[in-house]
């Protein structure tokens, strides 16, 4: 719209110089004549060539032809007259009026277009100042430091923090070299290396970003995050480097101090006796120690990120889960015992501590965990707890086995009393007793052989036997016993001989106790077989009953302390539950063996004793008793009974004299010296529990007086253990027996002393 406007103005003004020049052109014709009537017009035409241009020159020229031939023929050369040398002329003056518009027009668009470039000029130099100004300006205001140079590497500029941070002003630092200037030094070597700019500058287009320490001029070392980058001129050429950079030493120190409080998190968690976790709100494990890991079956790059739906069983993983919910409402956290399978499928028992970890704003944001292992605990309370449990067991059954053989001896006494003069009852009373007092006794064997063994000090005396022999008196022991429930007894032993080196009562006992066990567990009516063969070196003896058998969960257990297989009431002859512990300690003793077998409830069992036999024949020798230290012929004796137990002392008095010796009691050990040294007995039989003066005191007494150094001192005491039989012997006494004694011991011991002289 503007260059339209422009060009109508000057063609206007083309007009009006026309115009002006022809009123011009009248009034000097008025003046001076018609003489020069072209000389108007040639300045004219001049004017709007130069200042209007080409196109209104020529119509001021078309214009001029049109308007110089109203003057008239008057005016010398004029276009009327036609002379051949007026035509000459206006050719002329036409020619150069058209020379002056094209040279007008050529100057006056020359000298626009000088004017359009100055102007172009102009606005972009305004333009790059105003750019160079927003430049400075943000160099100036931006937090970075940025060092600027040119294509050798000298430095072209530096923004205030830049010069902060290096200790050079930009008038000093321009023109320098970049290493004077910018002195790093690389972080992990410590050690002063090239400058960023010149990789930059031989690789043309590359930027790099690194972290190093910059030295700077005041000798301050800083920890700076530098980016280097090209400087490209418009042909894609590079004429600089620039290099911006920051100081990161605060946050260098706080990320050092950050690492080394996580690394003493670290140790500490790692150092827990147990495992440690932690969870985001949403579930997921944010760390965890490698104990943790380890027993969750994910390393931990493996275990960030994961939940426990995506690593454990859906019950482990919803139980887990609950607990930690739990945990979060809370607000002070919980404990709670969660289990988890290992690999080969073993339940292991956790205690577990899990509280919520509060975030900034004091909202948790996190569920820490811990726990410790707690298995092998768990697993001692269960077996205390089975203990306590088979303990109850084992007392009730204890007094269940006491009260047993009691009431049939309670019974028959009181038969004796009623029936005193018939003498068939008082033998089945008297034989009754003696059966039941016989179970008594065996009892109190089998807990002083627990005894024992609880305290390792459970002995054999072996020496060289037969087996056969041991197994004849086990049968003949327990053959009336299985009689008794009309059993069948079935033996087949072999007739080689089965020599080893053993301790017959103990393996006796053995075979006792597994035909005992067989007759009580079997069905009156049964069947109970004995097998014994020679394999080898070996000999092999099996007891098999077809009785209730043997649950097949309970045959890992059946040599356990304390275990039965039958709790019914229906058998009142339970037992404690210790002879097969006893049986199977005893049969190791002697370097064998033994299992038990079964097909389960109703199917009976079998229990197979394997031995190891000495090469060549046996020789047994039959068990010596224990020599008497004064040797000679039976007959009566002057004894002494020392007791407390008033009942004791009175019958075994009564027993003593009915066999034809003298006898006095007393029933403390002072009274028992006092007597000895008036009665002067040969046999004392003396207590170790005694009051005022015990067993033990008393013996070592008598020993110290001449006339009490051969009195044959005889020890009948309750106290069986080996201990105790040797404090007897270091005490003086010739003989241990323990309570309660079989009369007919006594008396054969008594036999082998010499009697009173006549």
């Amino acid at each position: 719209m503007s260059f339209l406007g422009s060009t109508i103005r000057h063609y206007a003004l083309a007009l009006l110089v026309v115009a002006l020049a022809t009123v011009a052109q009248w009034t000097l014709a008025a003046a001076v004549g018609s003489h020069y009537p072209l000389i108007v017009y040639f300045a004219a035409l001049v004017f709007v060539a130069w200042y209007c241009g080409l196109g209104p020159s020529l119509a001021a020229l078309v214009l001029c032809l049109v308007v110089i031939p109203l003057f008239g023929s008057d005016i010398e050369g004029s276009f009327p007259n036609w002379s051949t040398e007026g035509r000459v002329t206006s050719w002329r003056y036409c020619f150069a009026c058209l020379v002056i518009c094209l040279l007008g027009g050529s100057m006056r668009a020359a000298q626009r277009k000088a004017v359009d470039h100055a102007r172009r000029a102009e606005h972009a130099l305004e333009a790059e100042r105003a750019q160079r100004e927003r430049l400075r300006v943000t160099l100036q205001s931006i937090a970075d430091g940025v060092i600027a140079t040119d294509s050798s590497g000298r430095i072209t500029s530096l923004n205030p923090v830049a010069e902060t941070l290096t200790g050079w002003s930009t008038v000093d630092a321009v023109g320098r070299p970049l290493a004077d200037v910018f002195c790093t030094v690389d972080t992990a070597k410590h050690a002063s290396n090239g400058h960023p700019s010149t990789d930059v500058l031989k690789a043309s287009n590359a930027a790099l970003s690194e972290q190093k320490e910059l030295v700077s001029r005041p000798g301050r070392t800083l920890t700076i995050e530098l980016r280097t980058a090209p400087i490209q001129d418009d042909h894609g050429g590079t004429e600089g480097v620039v290099i911006v950079f920051r100081d990161v030493s605060e946050r260098k120190r706080a990320e050092e101090k950050l690492r080394t409080i996580e690394e003493r998190f670290g140790r500490f968690m790692e150092q827990l006796p147990g495992l440690a976790w932690i969870k985001d709100i949403d579930g997921r494990y944010v760390y965890a120690s490698e104990a943790a890991a380890k027993a969750f079956g994910a390393p931990r790059p493996e275990l960030y990120g994961r939940t426990d739906d995506e690593l454990f069983p859906p019950e482990t993983a919803a139980s887990f889960k609950e607990n930690d919910r739990r945990a979060l409402a809370s607000g002070l956290g919980i404990q709670v015992i969660e289990t988890l399978a290992d690999d080969e499928g073993v339940v292991h028992y956790s205690i577990v501590s899990k509280f919520p970890i509060l975030g900034p704003n004091n909202t948790p944001m996190w569920v820490g965990g811990m726990a410790i292992d707690i298995t092998d605990r768990m697993r001692m309370e269960e077996a205390l707890r089975e203990g306590d449990r088979r303990k109850d067991e084992f007392l009730a059954t204890l007094a269940h086995e006491l009260r047993n053989p009691l009431a049939p001896i309670r019974n028959a006494l009181a038969l004796m009393k009623q029936e005193n003069d018939d003498p068939e009852v008082v033998r089945e009373a008297r034989c009754l007793m003696e059966r039941q007092l016989q179970q008594m006794v065996r009892l109190i064997d089998d807990l002083l052989d627990v005894s024992r063994i609880t305290l390792g000090k459970l002995e054999l005396r072996k020496e060289r036997m037969d087996l056969a022999d041991a197994l004849k008196s086990a049968l003949e022991a327990t053959g009336p016993y299985a009689e008794s429930f009309e059993h069948t007894l079935d033996v087949d032993m072999t007739t080689e001989p089965m020599p080893l080196q053993g301790d017959l009562t103990r393996l006796a006992e053995v075979f006792s106790n597994l035909l005992s066990n067989a007759a009580k567990y079997t069905d009156r009516g049964g069947r109970v077989c004995v097998i014994a063969r020679r394999v080898g070196d070996e000999a092999i003896v099996r007891v098999k009953d077809n009785g209730i058998g043997i649950p097949h969960e309970m045959l890992p257990r059946i040599f356990e302390m304390f275990t039965q297989v039958d709790h019914s009431l229906e058998r009142s002859q339970g037992g404690l539950g210790i002879g097969l512990t006893l049986v199977k300690t005893l049969v190791e003793m002697h370097g064998g063996r033994i299992e038990a077998t079964s097909d389960g409830l109703g199917a009976g069992s079998e229990f197979i004793v394997h031995l190891p036999l000495l090469a060549g024949e046996a020789t047994p020798t039959p068990p010596s008793g224990s020599a008497s230290p004064r040797g000679g012929q039976g007959g009566k004796h002057r004894i002494l009974v020392v007791d407390d137990n008033h009942d004791a002392a009175i019958t075994m008095g009564r027993l003593l004299r009915r066999a034809g010796n003298e006898v006095v009691t007393v029933h403390d050990g002072v009274e028992a010296l006092e007597t000895a040294e008036t009665y002067r007995p040969e046999v004392i039989v003396l207590d170790i529990g005694l009051p005022r003066m015990n067993g033990y005191d008393v013996a070592r007494s008598l020993r110290d007086r001449p006339w009490g150094r051969d009195i044959v001192l005889i020890a009948l005491t309750g106290w069986g253990q080996d201990e105790d039989k040797r404090r007897a012997q270091e005490a003086g006494f010739d003989h241990h027996l323990v309570k309660p004694v079989d009369p007919d011991v006594l008396m054969d011991l008594l036999a082998a002393l010499p009697s009173i002289p006549a």
